[in-house]
């Protein structure tokens, strides 16, 4: 990172940071804070739920303030009373996950720690926190990981019955939300172009930026070619509806046609939270294992990582690890979405089922092949997905916002 002023950056996150957290914000975010802790004094104020883990401690002690508030749960009884409060929240233009994270006992916390810690950037990461944004006197910055209006018009199409109802009025809601808080914010960063010119298009006045966010690379990179029988990994947090929606189609639509060239491949759906229709899909060569402990022996032993994304924005932070971590992945462009990579030499790519289940077969059928790409792969992430480059971004808004130059 550059030579810049110490500054006091404090962060407003609707879960607890950990650069090894079980899904991908938690990780992204953690990683940011533990970058730019390197040579700023952080704080971070965050949101939690009794059954959400706590607050990485190894980054804990590297900031200079942290503070806790905590999120009722959304688990177990109280659903009577949260339907009012969603129902009362759509009544005013409030998006239901918007509602669930407002929380008055975090604005109470977060204007005592701005009184008394007075930070130099306040810094809101995902759409649902930019609510606290209003009112502060200090340059704010609003990180939308995945644009809130159009990820909500995307799953209001997906959806089927009266589900589909409640996502139209949910999307509604979300179109009148979000110009709001990307207006309160001095600067609004995007992860993609797509996504800087469709924030930029909802909220006209807006300032948005494009900053890609970095991982952390790993020391070193997991088996290029696999084990066998080969297998083809899916990775994702089922709590992200667009993860649902690609595991499905993989695994009813795209694998059949694998399978029917290679009858012994095998399919591995990994990640938290799947629900029962996920769940269903367990068979025939298909293994769902819900939530693991460690990803990488699920990396180690596939032959290739599948992504057959077709709704949501921003960046998919397990698309980027599976990519340093050096593994042959098959990807539409949605999910390589802000990513400058050049098809068919850091991966495949292709759109219509038809041509994600040729390229992977062309991989499973040639471990060579797998090498090469995945080498390539590790090798861009490498060069291009380092925090040093995100950092570095952040640091120069950060001038601006304060009326300086970065050096």
């Amino acid at each position: 990172m550059t030579a810049e002023p110490r500054r006091r950056l404090l962060f407003l996150l609707p879960f607890p940071p950990d650069p090894d957290g079980r899904h991908g914000a938690a990780r992204m975010t953690g990683q940011l804070l533990q970058s730019l802790a390197r040579v700023h004094d952080v704080a971070a104020i965050y949101l939690r739920a009794p059954e959400e883990p706590a607050v990485d401690s190894a980054l804990s002690s590297r900031l200079a303030l942290v503070v806790e508030v905590e999120r009722p749960s959304l688990q177990g009884s109280g659903r009577t009373r949260r339907a009012a409060r969603r129902a009362v929240g759509l009544s005013r233009g409030r998006p239901l996950w918007t509602t669930d994270w407002a929380v008055p006992a975090f604005a109470e916390r977060l204007r005592e720690v701005v009184q008394a810690w007075r930070p130099d950037v306040v810094q809101a990461e995902l759409h649902i926190m930019g609510q606290y944004l209003s009112g502060l006197i200090q340059p704010t910055v609003l990180v939308e990981h995945d644009p809130g209006a159009a990820a909500a018009t995307d799953l209001a199409t997906w959806e089927r019955g009266l589900r589909r109802v409640g996502r139209r009025v949910d999307a509604f809601a979300w179109r009148r939300y979000e110009p709001r808080v990307l207006a309160s914010a001095n600067a609004v960063v995007a992860f993609t172009e797509a996504d800087r010119t469709a924030l930029a298009t909802l909220a006209p006045g807006a300032r948005v930026v494009r900053i890609s966010p970095g991982i952390s690379i790993p020391a070193q990179p997991s088996d290029p070619i696999g084990a066998q029988p080969p297998r083809v990994l899916f990775l994702g947090s089922f709590v992200h509806p667009p993860n649902i929606d690609a595991a499905i189609r993989l695994a009813r639509t795209i694998f059949p046609a694998v399978r029917a060239r290679l009858p012994g491949a095998a399919l591995e759906i990994v990640g938290d939270a799947p629900p029962p229709e996920v769940r269903a899909l367990a068979g025939d060569g298909v293994v769902v294992t819900g939530r693991v402990a460690d990803v990488l022996p699920y990396l180690n032993r596939a032959a290739v990582v599948a992504a057959p994304l077709r709704l949501g924005g921003g960046m998919r932070v397990k698309v980027l690890e599976s990519l340093a971590a050096g593994k042959a992945m098959v990807a539409t462009p949605r999910a390589l979405a802000g990513l400058e990579l050049v098809p068919g030499t850091h991966a495949l790519v292709g759109e219509s089922d038809a041509e994600l289940s040729d390229a992977l077969v062309a991989l499973l059928e040639h471990p060579e092949r797998r090498r090469d790409l995945g080498d390539a792969a590790r090798d861009w992430a490498t060069e291009h997905l380092g925090w040093e480059h995100a950092a570095a971004a952040y640091e120069q808004l950060y001038a601006t916002l304060l009326g300086g130059s970065a050096t």
